[in-house]
């Protein structure tokens, strides 16, 4: 998990570099994992008067009024809407065209304030960029479950040794509130972890959640609001 620790420390440097906060006593030691890295440094993120303006102006930044049906993330249930628009994942319009977008188009869209944008966009440039995963881990902390998700299924993609660290980050998801994840998570590693590889990826996951807390009181000084459960629609037809 070694590389896991060092992405944290990173995120730790993103907040400190974009809001300027100071952590609260003791919360900058809370749960912090172990390892030695290189702390990374991002630029400040632009102020409103100074963003660009958004490549795809007319793109729905939301659920609202959008046909249902043509949603890649929702299962059905009413209020599952506003919770997938709350933790980040894309509605339709988003998904279908950020994936096509250029990377300078998704560089423009995130400079504008786009947190979709700037999510796919650093999805993106895992395995390039060597702050992507520390921004995604600091957007997770924000309430960006997607964010997870994403840097999850990347890990459980790039080689065996990731596979337990993509457990532990798709386990945070489901603490978070993200119940779906249990169920295509075995499907998402492609192997099964041995029964000392998924203590110790629990372990990791129970860390990991904690040090995503003490980075949310690191920026607003106060405790991240309760998690709220992600709406589900079961099918019971039978």
């Amino acid at each position: 998990m070694a590389m896991l620790a060092a992405a944290m420390l990173g995120a730790a440097s993103v907040w400190r570099s974009t809001s300027g906060a100071q952590a609260p006593a003791g919360a900058e030691q809370a749960a912090k994992p172990s390892g030695q890295a290189a702390t990374p440094s991002v630029e400040a993120a632009p102020t409103a008067s100074t963003r660009p303006p958004h490549p795809f102006p007319d793109l729905p930044r939301s659920r609202d009024g959008l046909d249902i049906d043509h949603d890649p993330f929702s299962s059905g249930h009413p209020e599952e809407r506003r919770w997938l628009d709350q933790h980040g994942f894309p509605n339709g319009a988003q998904w279908t065209r950020y994936q096509q977008a250029s990377d300078a188009e998704l560089d423009q869209a995130a400079l504008a304030g786009d947190t979709v944008a700037a999510t796919m966009r650093d999805a993106r440039r895992l395995g390039v960029d060597p702050k992507a995963e520390s921004r995604l881990l600091a957007a997770g902390a924000e309430g960006d479950l997607f964010a997870l998700s994403l840097l999850s299924s990347w890990k459980a993609g790039t080689h065996a040794a990731g596979i337990p660290e993509a457990y532990a980050i798709s386990r945070v998801a489901e603490m978070r509130g993200d119940l779906t994840t249990a169920l295509h998570r075995e499907m998402m590693l492609g192997a099964r972890l041995s029964g000392e590889q998924r203590l110790l990826a629990e372990a990791e996951a129970l860390h990991l959640n904690l040090h995503l807390n003490a980075l949310y009181r690191q920026k607003h000084g106060v405790d991240p609001p309760p998690v709220e459960m992600r709406p589900y629609q079961v099918d019971d037809a039978r």
